[in-house]
């Protein structure tokens, strides 16, 4: 990495950094002086940051993922290394997914995929007691902080993991076996991996995000409520 580079990312992550105080301490103000709502600066906090990930981050995740899924499905099929078993997330340099073409009904798919997944992470973590009471309920039911970490994890990754995964599959049911049967021609077949490669993008950065928004959560309650 360039000096120049280095001194950018600097630059931008200072810039970040001084709007989302600025938006922080507006929302406080504004909240507490012109709406009946009284706000807390944690609860300002916490909501500003959730919002952030999802209209923000989330984006950001899926589109990475779907370029690092589509580049680990063209070096497999090279056999530059085994199926089950990818290079670490960004080891590699990646060139950008192929281009295809979209139904009507995918991307209404992607919309309803869209517009559920920034709601749930918005509706579940933005609130502060909503963090308050997951923080409360894996307190509740663990005996110390190893087990408290480990119960996190399965609340907060594995079981939306496999959600996600139940309601995917099925919904890709239908294209894995017109695939496996030869009905579809190669710009179809290009077409349904794309979808499949969307799908589980959005997976993997929907669990991602919901871990980042519990994190953060947690730290403010420990370290700023």
């Amino acid at each position: 990495m360039t000096l120049l580079r280095t001194l950018a990312i600097i630059a931008i992550s200072m810039a970040i950094t001084a709007v989302i105080l600025l938006g922080w301490i507006g929302l406080v103000f504004v909240v507490n002086t012109y709406t009946p709502v009284a706000m807390t600066a944690e609860a300002a906090l916490n909501l500003m940051l959730v919002v952030l990930l999802a209209l923000i981050g989330l984006p950001i995740l899926h589109t990475g993922l779907y370029r690092w899924f589509w580049h680990v499905r063209r070096r497999t099929a090279q056999g530059a290394f085994s199926v089950g078993q990818p290079p670490a997330f960004g080891s590699e340099p990646t060139a950008p997914p192929p281009r295809t073409v979209k139904t009507a009904g995918q991307r209404g798919l992607y919309a309803v995929v869209y517009a559920v997944g920034v709601v749930s992470l918005i509706a579940a973590y933005a609130p502060l007691g909503h963090q308050e009471a997951l923080n409360a309920f894996l307190g509740r039911f663990s005996a110390g902080r190893a087990s408290f970490t480990s119960l996190a994890q399965l609340v907060v990754v594995f079981l939306p993991m496999a959600a996600s995964f139940a309601i995917i599959v099925p919904l890709l049911e239908r294209d894995r076996r017109r695939m496996a049967a030869g009905l579809a021609d190669e710009a179809e077949v290009l077409r349904l991996q794309a979808k499949q490669e969307w799908l589980f993008a959005f997976a993997a950065a929907f669990v991602m995000a919901d871990f980042t928004a519990f994190l953060a959560g947690n730290m403010i309650l420990q370290f700023l409520a």
